[in-house]
């Protein structure tokens, strides 16, 4: 057990004593069995952090397997968080040395404004603190809690991966690869289909008793010059006074809640790669190439747990058969040839 004096188990302490419980409220979250329950310190917190996380909300109730408060300094009126730790202490990922073990994780995630989360596996609490929501940049609003998040469902058997997935309840795809490689476009694209949205960016996988993708967010993020080929899309764009270089964003709990899964079964690895020409296309590819694609997508998601996630994903990628999806200037094919791949695959062999 972590010595309750040393740095990491003080820091913890005395940051939960400075969460404001007056105004706080409380909503429980369901992600692959789990239950989650955020604890929002004000209506300011609440509406930047739980749109994003809305369409997986259940009744509260019962004992959550993980807490996490959540505030910031200026609608609190609270005095900021000060780190218990200096600059050569950054390590990779924004993990905090000298203040992670094997009960506490502690996270300075990337951002404008100043941040940091931290759990405590055994108490099975957290917290999250920013210095203004006000200044939340879109890629928190869109992925809340991401750090804190991903580390406990690695720690609690789950796979997070930095990948797209859509499907049918039956089974559905793993949009597998690189950023810019076209996993957004293609699943956002399929919200004007028959076909269910689980992700566009990041999703939760399970191998017992079946490979399964789970929901996290139901956020979607665009590159300004392809919302021209998602006209479905342009109503629903949140940050409409965003710089310039920032991603349109769009919180689909809402406007497409009869499309959006929570879990389905995997039925197939799919890596998207954008042409711009010619017809879209789907082809069988080799399982080296979806391996390599599968381990981009988890790469610097969960730097403690990688080894053992890849080496599941390995057997995910030999299990399941894999397949190249190249679009071209056809872009609204792609939902017809995923939902033909469907069918063909329930097909008895």
């Amino acid at each position: 057990m972590t010595d309750a004096h040393a740095p990491n188990a003080r820091f913890f302490r005395d940051a939960m004593g400075s969460f404001p419980t007056l105004r706080s409220h409380a909503r429980d979250f369901a992600i692959a069995g789990l239950r989650l329950r955020v604890e929002f310190a004000t209506d300011d917190v609440e509406n930047a952090f739980a749109p994003g996380i809305a369409h997986i909300e259940v009744p509260q109730g019962g004992e959550p397997d993980l807490t996490i408060a959540v505030w910031d300094s200026d609608s609190t009126n609270t005095e900021p968080l000060r780190a218990a730790w200096t600059i050569d202490d950054y390590g990779q990922s924004g993990l905090i040395n000298g203040f992670n073990d094997a009960r506490y994780y502690a996270v300075a995630p990337y951002s404008p404004i100043p941040a940091f989360g931290m759990l405590d596996r055994e108490a099975r609490r957290g917290f999250y603190w920013v210095r203004s929501v006000a200044q939340l940049p879109y890629w928190e609003r869109g992925a809340p809690l991401r750090p804190l998040l991903h580390e406990w469902l690695t720690g609690s058997g789950h796979i997070p991966v930095h990948g797209a997935a859509v499907g049918y309840a039956d089974g559905g795809v793993l949009l597998a690869g690189a950023g810019g490689s076209g996993k957004s476009n293609a699943a956002l694209t399929c919200l004007n289909s028959d076909l269910l949205y689980a992700s566009d960016d990041f999703c939760v996988l399970s191998d017992k008793p079946e490979w399964q993708v789970h929901s996290l967010y139901c956020s979607g993020k665009m590159l300004p010059p392809d919302i021209r080929r998602h006209p479905h899309l342009e109503p629903h764009v949140s940050n409409h006074d965003r710089p310039d270089d920032e991603k349109f964003l769009f919180f689909l709990h809402e406007p497409f809640h009869e499309r959006l899964i929570r879990s389905m079964p995997l039925k197939a690895v799919v890596m998207p790669r954008v042409a711009g020409r010619g017809a879209s296309a789907l082809t069988p590819d080799n399982k080296a190439a979806a391996q390599r694609a599968v381990a981009m997508s988890t790469i610097a998601l969960s730097p403690a747990g990688r080894g053992a996630a890849f080496a599941r994903l390995a057997n995910l990628v030999r299990l399941l058969p894999c397949y190249a999806l190249t679009i071209g200037e056809d872009f609204q094919n792609v939902p017809h040839l995923i939902a033909d791949l469907l069918r063909n695959l329930r097909q008895p062999l």
